[in-house]
């Protein structure tokens, strides 16, 4: 079964998805900090690394020589595993990510959920990502307790409880979980698990639409295109997605220049609305979405 929730990157770094506010540790910064911290993360004590500087062979070589000096420290620990998945090392790289884990750093626990959970950078477990994950969780990350009530009902990792996790998720969705929300409905959407309900889909993808989560403009203005047991409403799908795309939200954008090329809403001039909307995307992105477009634009 498909995850509820969006998925992450381990190089887009995880700990944004937190509530809790970890601060950071009053050291002087290394070079595997200048080369490797997670711009993400709320303990790192530099502004984070450039994808440019992470992939590089010197950001290996600093993290090594920074936690042969200080093995005990979670947070160079944590950017070393980090470094070295990316690199794919991830054997190598677990080692170091546990370790700063089990010492209690967020973001670890959340790269270590992530990976066991999807198995793109190590190998998959889904018992360990729902251990990891439930530690997560109990320090107030919003996404991994969003996660731990859907591998819940999804029966991965941990026994199945359509029941209790529907709870769980509620009981977050109403503290303004928007993770929670978005989950929700997703789940009340497809209706596998639960009796299908878009009237309360809507609901919950509007809660986390008011929350600012990105995926939750596309869920919703998804169900005005597709006009499947609500009216088909253009217009409103429309105004959906440009209200996620000003806010910068760049899976909003790329979606709404597909629709732009597919010449899906009503604008004066397509192209260079899906021009302007990669553009937008692809420096958020250093490019890369306007690669995975596979087109030469030109961007102002």
């Amino acid at each position: 079964m498909r995850s509820l929730l969006p998925i992450l990157s381990l190089a887009a770094g995880l700990t944004c998805l937190t509530t809790l506010v970890q601060p950071a540790l009053a050291e002087t910064a290394t070079d595997c900090d200048r080369l490797a911290a997670d711009p993400a993360d709320r303990q790192k004590i530099t502004d984070g690394a450039t994808n440019a500087d992470l992939f590089s062979a010197a950001a290996i070589e600093a993290c090594a020589k920074a936690v042969a000096a200080d093995g005990d420290n979670p947070r160079l620990a944590y950017q070393y595993g980090r470094v070295l998945v990316l690199h794919n090392k991830g054997k190598e790289g677990v080692v170091h990510l546990t370790k700063a884990a089990e010492a209690g750093y967020l973001s670890a626990q959340l790269v270590l959920a992530s990976g066991y959970g999807s198995g793109a950078h190590f190998k998959a477990d889904p018992k360990k990502s729902w251990f990891w994950y439930e530690k997560a969780a109990a320090q107030g990350s919003n996404y991994a307790q969003a996660t731990v009530g859907t591998l819940m009902i999804e029966g991965n990792g941990v026994k199945k409880n359509v029941e209790d996790g529907v709870a769980m998720l509620e009981g977050y969705a109403k503290s303004g979980n928007s993770f929670a929300n978005y989950s929700l409905g997703v789940l009340f959407l497809n209706g596998t698990e639960v009796p299908k309900d878009v009237a309360r889909a809507i609901q919950h993808y509007e809660a986390a639409r008011k929350s600012g989560l990105g995926a939750a403009f596309t869920a919703l203005a998804l169900i005005y295109v597709a006009g499947d047991d609500v009216k088909k409403d253009l217009d409103k799908a429309h105004a959906i997605f440009l209200e996620g795309a000003k806010a910068g939200h760049n899976g909003v954008r790329l979606m709404l220049a597909q629709y732009y090329e597919g010449l899906v809403f009503d604008v004066a001039d397509p192209e260079a609305e899906t021009r302007s909307l990669l553009c937008k995307a692809g420096q958020r992105g250093s490019q890369l979405y306007l690669q995975l477009y596979d087109k030469k634009i030109v961007c102002n």
